[in-house]
Formats: C-alpha cells, sequence, structure tokens
C-alpha cells in the first residue's frame, strides 16, 4: 500500500492512497465539511479547514491520506499516523451530497486493513459521543471506548480502540 498508486476496494467503493498532488482536493473537501460541522466548536472547525500547503506538509511529515473519487471527484477523505504500533484515524470528511452511501463504511473497512499491513496491534479513533452514526459505526467494527476527555476546552471525546486480530 505504500505506492500512491495503490487502491483497494471496498464495499465497492475505490479507496486510494492520496499524495501531495492531491492536496488542493483535499482543502476543497474540508472546505466543503468543516464549516458547517456546528457540533463542534467554532475553534475546532476552522482547525480542520486545512490549507494545500498544511496538507501537503503533513504528507511529508508522515501522515497518510486516503481518499474516494466518484467520478473522478473526491467525496471522502481520511488521514492517519502511525505511532509505534498504534494507527490513529482521523479528520474523516465525507462531502454533505454523498452521506449514508456507505462510505465511512469503506474507510472504516480500508483502515483497520491499512493499520494490519502495517502492522499495528490496534486502531484508535476520537468520536463526538453526541455523533450516534459515528458511534454506531465503530461499534459495529469491534472499537471500545477506552477513555474520554477534552481534546480542546470543552469539546468532549470518546477514544474508541480496535485491537487487531491477527486472524482477521
Amino acid at each position: 500500500m505504500e505506492d500512491a498508486k495503490d487502491f483497494v476496494e471496498m464495499q465497492g467503493y475505490v479507496v486510494e492512497k492520496l499524495n501531495v498532488e492531491d492536496s488542493s482536493e483535499v482543502e476543497e473537501l474540508f472546505r466543503l465539511v468543516w464549516p458547517f460541522a456546528e457540533e463542534y466548536p467554532v475553534e475546532w472547525r476552522r482547525r480542520r479547514c486545512l490549507s494545500s500547503r498544511e496538507i501537503a506538509r503533513e504528507i511529508s511529515e508522515g501522515y497518510y491520506y486516503f481518499g474516494i473519487r466518484l467520478k473522478g471527484k473526491l467525496v471522502a477523505v481520511y488521514k492517519a499516523k502511525i505511532e509505534g504500533n498504534v494507527c490513529f484515524g482521523e479528520h474523516l470528511s465525507i462531502h454533505p451530497d454523498y452521506r449514508r452511501r456507505g462510505l465511512a463504511k469503506a474507510m472504516y473497512e480500508h483502515i483497520l486493513r491499512f493499520a494490519k499491513e502495517k502492522g499495528c496491534v490496534s486502531v484508535r479513533v476520537n468520536i463526538l459521543p453526541t455523533q450516534i452514526a459515528s458511534v454506531k459505526i465503530v461499534k459495529k467494527f469491534g472499537f471500545r471506548k477506552i477513555r474520554e476527555y477534552e481534546q480542546i476546552p470543552g469539546m468532549l471525546v470518546h477514544l474508541y480502540e480496535k485491537i487487531l486480530d491477527c486472524d482477521e
């Protein structure tokens, strides 16, 4: 999965590794999603609207970005960071016109496969407790809440972890 051209079909969608050349498309998607994610504090929403320069810097610093395109248009993105033997998934963003189509499910299937291929023993994600659909999907994939904390002042999140089984 190291090759930028690598992709995998999940849930009928092709999940591909994104690279620096895709930074502008990722920025555009973030700007369609995060300013309107009103369940998050304004400060957090602003932080999530990364510029293409910031995205390119993160990729060069070791973040992995993955996306799904439909008819050539980037409609879903997540990023992952590996620290030791743990893969952290974050910044899942789905174009508002393409929600409720199984894209998040495909992305979660992908991150579990990606983490296993990278030799990780677990995957962790932060979820707002009020995001019922997100809580439901991580539980469906076998994630368990391991703690709650304020990610920024006033924003309580639940940290979920999935221990990867070598036999899966």
